[in-house]
């Protein structure tokens, strides 16, 4: 990489529509999650996405879109689980000065 651009990091945590002591993972919405991770690759914006496994139910998405609004509106309007409220998320901006080529 040879400047400076601009990813999204989605973080991902269990919202107020899961179960107490359930897995977000065994909910039947985390299914519109995963349509929208696929939206995103299709599109050609999706980096990287998964779970972190020492804290369960919890993940990143990186994408690479145009703008922060743009991954605001993404990660909030077109996440189903999001707007269902099966997860929360956070959007921030992340400036990458290095990545492999």
């Amino acid at each position: 990489m040879s400047s400076t651009t601009n990813w999204y990091v989605l973080q991902h945590a269990p919202g107020p529509a899961v179960p107490d002591g359930e897995s977000v993972f065994d909910q039947p919405g985390i299914a519109g999650h995963y349509a929208f991770l696929a939206r995103r690759r299709e599109a050609g914006e999706l980096v990287a996405a998964g779970p972190l496994p020492d804290d369960d139910g919890r993940g990143m998405t990186v994408l690479d879109v145009a703008s922060y609004d743009d991954a605001v509106r993404l990660a909030t309007q077109d996440d189903q689980a999001v707007v269902d409220g099966l997860l929360t998320v956070t959007v921030r901006e992340w400036r990458v000065v290095m990545a492999r080529d």
